[in-house]
């Protein structure tokens, strides 16, 4: 069936000055919208928008006006309450199709649904209970009850006619209600599929993260097995190396004492020589010895090598301590403690290293005391504060100090604006004997020997880094670790 104009004739005429202007009214707007379904009009969307807002407003515009028309002449309670319940729901219909039009991507054919079912429920409500409402104010003017009608008056507006326009107006309410009520339970069923949708979401985040701790903790039991098997082999090299290298120690502190009185008899033989004032032949068979066995050289050269060896002994002694230290850490007596003042005086012992590279910033806050070995802690914290002082390159350097509780314990960060490092660097970064620095100047057990430290603390150690961007290490200890006991 084509859609048609509303047509306006005799039959819509209440006798109501301002209800038969106001219906006049909503009837070129409604018609309006006709137009642009029929597209005999071309609108923008924004204009469809605009009629149907401007349709709503003036649609209550209007109800309200015929309600309180009816309150103040007094017309019948029941009529007036039905009359108001047509109204809210023609307004309530206008706001639910504009919602469908939004909602399904601005589709004509809702418009011509709407359209087709105003125009005709319009016709009926205006027959059917706006002449009720005419009726009823007529007959109060004329000292009549509102409801009370005789014999003729029926006869005259057709009794049959009546019964089925307030039928038909009945139907289309009830056809309103049912639209109402579907596009209610569109919403409804919107709003648990969002929450599903919501719901879906946190729980998918929810696993990723188990899943990523999952991972985590797979790595820390990996990298703990890992340290314990190094562990156990760094012990019984330490101890296979540190007898060799105690006699070798000794023996050549012992050769260091030897060379010294040789070079000093050969000095005193070459007093005793020139005193002695011998043949020229005989000092020219010792000047071709001496200059045979470069003895000039050996005297300067063998005072280097030997301090070079002892220097390099040295370097091995300090590897097997490491080594030991890595494999036992000391079991020294725990204490409870103020980790702030154990960071405070590590700072004090390596300010020398940092004082000319970076500014130090201070961020502490108030913690619990904690059981732990101090001295050990200290060192970890050393190890830290070292490395972040040689990974800073460019000026102004930075090195912030981070304190606070965390979870029935406390947390330091110690990050730096260094050089950073990259991933691979940062996954191997606490692996035993692997470093970044040349050879010779750094033995890799620095961070392996912090890592055992924090762990038999009961706490965690961890580094977050990227290249050119510095780095950031954080250690949580509990307040009361299990091997306190």
């Amino acid at each position: 069936m084509m859609l048609e104009a509303f047509k306006w004739d005799r039959r819509y005429e209440l006798g109501l000055e301002q209800v038969d202007a106001q219906h006049h009214r909503l009837v070129d707007m409604l018609n309006a919208l006709v137009e642009v379904v029929t597209e005999q009009r071309h609108a923008s969307d924004e204009e469809i928008l605009d009629l149907l807002d401007g349709l709503e407003a003036y649609a209550r515009e209007h109800f309200s006006d015929e309600e309180m028309l009816m309150a103040d002449w007094g017309c019948d309670p029941r009529h007036v309450a039905a009359h108001t319940r047509q109204h809210q729901i023609f307004a309530e219909q206008i706001r639910v199709a504009r919602g469908e039009y939004l909602a399904a991507g601005r589709p004509r054919d809702i418009l011509e649904l709407l359209a087709s079912f105003v125009t005709t429920w319009l016709s009926f409500h205006i027959l059917g209970s706006d002449r009720d409402m005419a009726g009823q104010i007529a007959r109060i003017k004329a000292g009549q009850p509102a409801e009370r009608r005789s014999l003729p008056e029926h006869d005259q507006e057709g009794g049959a006619t009546r019964i089925l326009v307030e039928a038909i107006g009945r139907l289309y309410e009830l056809m309103a209600e049912r639209n109402l009520a579907l596009a209610a339970a569109r919403d409804e069923l919107a709003e648990l599929n969002a929450h599903l949708e919501q719901r879906v979401a946190e729980r998918t985040a929810e696993l990723q993260k188990a899943l990523a701790e999952v991972e985590r903790t797979r790595e820390q039991l990996l990298q703990s097995e890992k340290m314990s098997a190094i562990g156990q082999l760094a012990a019984g090299v330490a101890h296979e190396i540190n007898n060799p290298v105690g006699f070798v120690s000794s023996n050549l502190g012992s050769l260091q004492q030897y060379v010294g009185k040789l070079t000093d008899l050969i000095d005193r033989y070459d007093a005793r020589l020139a005193a002695l004032n011998p043949p020229e032949a005989v000092r020219e068979e010792i000047r071709q010895l001496k200059k045979q066995a470069d003895l000039d050289f050996l005297r300067s050269d063998i005072g280097d090598l030997l301090a070079e060896s002892m220097e390099g002994l040295d370097r091995v002694k300090k590897i097997v301590r490491d080594m030991k230290t890595f494999s036992h850490v000391d079991h020294a007596e725990w204490q409870e403690a103020d980790l702030n003042e154990v960071l405070e005086s590590t700072l004090t012992v390596v300010w020398h290293e940092l004082k000319y590279k970076a500014e130090v910033v201070r961020q502490y806050g108030e913690l619990p005391r904690v059981r732990c070995l101090p001295a050990q802690l200290s060192q970890v914290l050393m190890n830290i504060l070292v490395n972040a002082a040689q990974a800073i390159e460019r000026s102004p350097g930075r090195i912030v100090l981070a304190t606070r509780p965390h979870a029935g314990g406390v947390e330091l960060v110690i990050e730096d604006n260094g050089k950073g490092m990259s991933e691979d660097v940062a996954r191997r970064i606490f692996e035993p004997f692997f470093t970044t620095k040349p050879v010779g100047k750094g033995t890799g057990l620095g961070m392996s020997i912090s890592y055992e430290i924090v762990k038999r603390h009961g706490g965690e150690i961890r580094v977050d880094s990227r290249p050119g961007e510095g780095s950031r290490f954080t250690v949580r200890l509990p307040a009361e670790p299990p091997e306190a006991g």
